[in-house]
């Protein structure tokens, strides 16, 4: 019994010696940040990604191109770097990228808490000797010394503009703010070990709550107050908050893997999505030399007709207009005529205006009504001709609610061509023909227009060859899950009739600027070659919505 009680003893001594010799759980950096803010950036290994993003080609191709050069004009830009020499005056030096990843250690966090003076509060795990040899301690002594939970931390503001730079060291993480009651209440929530701080906050904690495991990058979105911000509203490049108000939280995780980036998002719905069905069927049509393919469902029967009116029937394209000089005053009395009175014609009456692109898109909308759409898939590539010109050959399937009739959809697209098409050159009308082995109907005129029906799916394309592609895929595996969205764009195979098409394309800009499209993003995509292509799903669960982007590197 002696024996047994002895080893007892033993056994609860040496369990309380390893406790004790266990050092204790480091907070996470989001139990560390005061409540309120906007954005929430954080990584596991900043310094490590940072050093990666330092070191890259891409980062050097992109500093030397034009769409950097533009960038750096834009009038976003220019703000920024206003407020960041001012922070540097605020610091006693302006930090490069090399002063930030002198900075840049493990866990880290970065919390934006207003949009217009750039206020965030950005926290670190980092060796007391890799501190020590950064440029901003070594400007600790421009700083006043102030105490909060027992800690010293350094602030100092410029008498110009105002701005504060703080910033503390203890316990292993590094505190930098761009005010000193934000620092303040980290180090008090870091002695504390607990309270308010972003970790509890609901668009924080139910966001990470229903995504899956960090990624080497991850995004934390507090969208409902973001979208109040009329700073957000004005200098977001998207402009879509329209869009973006549909969510109230959402959360991005980004992970490089073997065969590229796999970024993965959460977003929490103001209003629970209604379930009305996916796109899985028609993705499996996709063939693998589509440059470019866009499934989703069809919310309406008008963007539906405006689609096949846009992408195989035409529509009369506008002239562009020099944006840099006010549009002419339009008079009803005006009658002065233009050269292009030369292509009007006087032995026929003339339509009235818009009447054929209304026409045309109203007999599409007629049939697509009388069926029901339920999804529609685009498929697209682009195709040089060895000359000069680039054709874009497209392929549009609608999945209906019910069996499309043959009749139906040769009597709607007939009304819709013979609107737009001269009815002289389309000779005897429809014809029977074949998409490699399948039977379709095709229409000759100023362009081509080629359909088959199967079922629930109508095929309609501009273009046989890649008709015959789709069609060929009918019947194949579906992909899993259930997807009410998906896009896909192949870069590689697309990089090149791209910058061919639109160098032809682009009217004259500015001068000293380039070419928005072959120029400026034409830059971005030679600075982006190694992307060789980017897929996207989106699927609802209820309240959730998650989305999937896979980027394809070389």
């Amino acid at each position: 019994m002696k024996r047994a009680i002895l080893f007892v003893t033993l056994l609860l001594a040496a369990a309380g010696y390893a406790f004790l010799q266990t050092p204790p759980q480091a907070p996470k950096p989001a139990t560390l940040m005061p409540r309120g803010a906007l954005l929430y950036l954080e990584a596991p290994d900043l310094g490590h990604l940072l050093r990666d993003w330092n070191q890259s080609k891409v980062k050097a191709d992109w500093l030397k191109s034009t769409n950097y050069e533009v960038f750096s004009r834009s009038n976003l830009f220019t703000k920024l770097q206003e407020v960041y020499n001012q922070y540097g005056e605020a610091a006693g030096f302006v930090p490069g990228l090399k002063s930030v990843i002198e900075i840049a250690g493990t866990d880290s966090a970065l919390a934006l808490y207003e949009i217009r003076d750039v206020e965030f509060l950005y926290i670190t795990r980092i060796g007391d000797a890799d501190l020590m040899k950064s440029e901003l301690w070594a400007a600790r002594d421009k700083f006043q010394q102030r105490q909060a939970g027992g800690v010293t931390f350094y602030l100092h503001t410029d008498p110009a503009s105002k701005r504060t730079v703080a910033f503390a060291f203890t316990k292993g993480y590094l505190l930098v703010a761009t005010r000193d009651d934000l620092v303040a209440q980290a180090l008090e929530l870091l002695g504390r070990g607990a309270g308010p701080s972003i970790a509890s906050d609901r668009w924080y904690r139910d966001a990470t709550a229903a995504a899956s495991n960090p990624g080497e990058l991850r995004l934390v979105m507090n969208l409902d107050a973001l979208v109040k911000s009329v700073y957000f509203r004005s200098y977001w490049v998207q402009h879509n908050a329209s869009q973006v108000k549909q969510y109230w939280a959402g959360v991005a995780d980004a992970k490089r893997t073997g065969s590229g980036i796999t970024e993965t998002r959460v977003f929490l719905n103001s209003e629970p999505a209604a379930a009305t069905g996916n796109v899985s069927g028609l993705l499996s049509l996709v063939p693998p030399e589509a440059g470019f393919y866009r499934a989703s469902l069809a919310s309406a029967s008008a963007e539906v007709a405006t689609l096949i009116v846009d992408k195989l029937i035409g529509s009369p394209a506008e002239r562009p207009r020099d944006l840099r000089y006010a549009p002419p005053e339009e008079s009803p009395d005006n009658t002065t005529g233009t050269e292009g009175d030369l292509e009007t014609r006087i032995d026929e009456q003339p339509l009235p205006a818009g009447a054929g692109v209304s026409d045309s898109i109203a007999s599409i909308r007629g049939l697509v009504d009388q069926t029901g759409g339920r999804a529609v898939l685009l498929v697209q590539s682009s195709a040089a001709d060895g000359g000069t010109f680039v054709h874009l050959p497209s392929v549009i399937v609608i999945e209906g609610s019910g069996d499309w009739q043959r009749d139906s959809v040769r009597s709607a697209l007939s009304a819709a061509t013979g609107k737009l098409w001269t009815t002289a050159l389309l000779g005897s009308g429809w014809a029977s023909g074949t998409a490699g082995s399948h039977p379709v109907e095709r229409l000759d005129g100023l362009g081509t227009l080629v359909f088959a029906a199967s079922g629930r799916l109508l095929f309609l394309s501009n273009d046989a060859s890649l008709l015959a592609a789709v069609l060929d895929r009918a019947g194949t595996t579906q992909p899993t899950g259930s997807p009410t969205y998906a896009a896909g764009f192949q870069h590689s195979r697309e990089r090149a009739n791209y910058q061919r098409m639109t160098t032809a394309l682009d009217f004259s800009s500015p001068a000293g600027a380039p070419a928005f499209f072959s120029g400026n993003i034409g830059s971005l995509s030679r600075v982006l070659s190694d992307l060789t292509a980017v897929r996207f799903t989106e699927e609802q669960q209820g309240s959730m919505t998650r989305q999937t982007v896979q980027y394809e590197m070389r």
